[in-house]
């Protein structure tokens, strides 16, 4: 044996199926040949036969050498008759000979190594194999031929113009073209923009981010500074009845019934906003972008609320099915109504009331994310310089710097969406989402 072992696992499923395909991969395969009768390791199709239990078992092998095979090692393919017993016993027969189970993904992971496959690539065979309607075939398929990579680094490059353009603009602030440069910029953007929603082509339900994002949102003095420090478990928001104390966006990981997320505490947004809606566009662009978005209300917010919601799902009518109602400070009397008639819950940060059932249902609703998580990484990444453009458009009278700055970032999300390797967790729960075999 070599120090990377020879790996099998079954490629197609064993029951009710006529025929079954074991795929094998290694240094050690082309000695394996000869369990399969008078065959020559060569790049061919060929018949052969294998001695089991129940007698000869006539079988079909598909022979790849090193390194023109997907795994750039020695593969084999193996069809044989698909009764669950006659598997069994094969791939016993091939444990004997030195070989092991291949854990999931393990496949189309050495296909990344070997540089067969890029990592969008790899999650594309993931997405069309889990698929369950036409439109995430079609997608699935456009990552697979790498034409989104394509599609994407064209964007990408598109918006590197314009991000380098900005910068050169601060140097010639004064000059009288100035202001006919920043209005080419900023269509510029908005038409960048505008492509880069048609290829994430946003979908309900569908996840938006690498980590969750639960954000809350709301009127000034909701609450929500409170509840996010109760559900982060730490004091990382300041708490104050002065309202508009929170400002800029508050961020921390937190863990519901086992699943992790990022928890976005966001300014307070309506008619009580102290600041006069200075930061409720970057607010309200979060909220559209969050994965599960709580809207809080407290005792006389209910129509408060009901607006600034009504308001963001003229954006995005699916946000409804991504947001849940939450009456805060439910130790006070009386509670308003839900006019909008969302999921709701009645929670206290001061007596931790209602606090367990919320945290249930985020951890419910973070697992259905979880279930349909097979959006690529670089369809992720984009959403997220979507999230990051959106910001920069979100304000007409930001500053170009301010501008600029979300440019940049949006364009570091793009870079990073097309780089070919990833942090080795991120790997691993890629790959682990795959079946056995592929």
């Amino acid at each position: 044996m070599t120090s990377r072992p020879t790996m099998f696992a079954l490629a197609t499923p064993p029951l009710a199926c006529p025929a079954a395909m074991l795929r094998v991969s290694g240094p050690d395969v082309p000695a394996l040949v000869r369990l399969f009768g008078d065959v020559v390791w060569q790049r061919n199709c060929v018949r052969g036969t294998i001695a089991l239990p129940v007698g000869q078992v006539p079988c079909v092998l598909w022979m790849m050498p090193a390194p023109q095979s997907l795994t750039g090692e020695n593969t084999l393919e193996v069809m044989v008759p698909g009764h669950p017993e006659l598997l069994r016993d094969l791939e016993q027969r091939l444990r004997q000979a030195g070989c092991r189970d291949a854990e999931p993904g393990r496949f189309t992971r050495m296909a990344v190594e070997a540089g067969k496959l890029s990592l969008a690539q790899a999650e594309a065979t993931l997405a069309l194999v889990t698929s369950t309607d036409e439109v995430s075939r079609r997608r699935a398929l456009a990552d697979l031929s790498g034409e989104s990579a394509r599609r994407l680094r064209e964007l990408a490059g598109r918006l590197r113009s314009v991000s380098a353009r900005y910068e050169m603009s601060f140097d010639f602030s004064e000059d009288e073209h100035a202001t006919a440069q920043e209005d080419s910029l900023a269509s510029d953007v908005s038409a960048l923009l505008s492509d880069l929603r048609e290829f994430v082509g946003r979908e309900q339900n569908q996840p938006r981010h690498e980590v969750p994002v639960v954000a809350l949102f709301g009127p000034p003095n909701a609450g929500k500074s409170s509840l996010f420090n109760a559900l982060a478990g730490k004091q990382r928001a300041l708490v104050s009845e002065t309202p508009g104390t929170t400002r800029d966006p508050v961020e921390t990981g937190a863990v519901f019934e086992g699943r992790a997320c990022t928890l976005l505490d966001l300014s307070g947004v309506g008619a009580g906003d102290a600041d006069h809606g200075r930061f409720a566009p970057q607010a309200r662009q979060r909220a559209l972008a969050a994965d599960v978005l709580l809207l809080l209300c407290a005792p006389g917010q209910a129509d408060d609320c009901a607006r600034e919601f009504v308001s963001l799902t003229g954006q995005d009518a699916a946000l409804r099915s991504r947001a849940l109602w939450v009456q805060t400070m439910s130790d006070l009397t009386p509670q308003d109504a839900n006019p909008l008639g969302l999921p709701q819950h009645a929670v206290s940060a001061a007596s931790a009331h209602g606090l367990s059932a919320l945290r249930e249902q985020l951890g419910a609703r973070l697992g259905e994310l979880a279930d349909r998580g097979s959006t690529s990484r670089l369809r992720l990444k984009a959403n997220a310089a979507l999230t990051q453009l959106d910001a920069a458009v979100a304000d007409p009278q930001a500053p170009p710097e301010a501008v600029a700055a979300d440019v940049r970032r949006a364009l570091t999300l793009l870079d990073e969406a097309l780089l070919s390797d990833a942090p080795g967790d991120v790997l691993e729960l890629i790959f682990a989402r795959f079946c056995i075999g592929k």
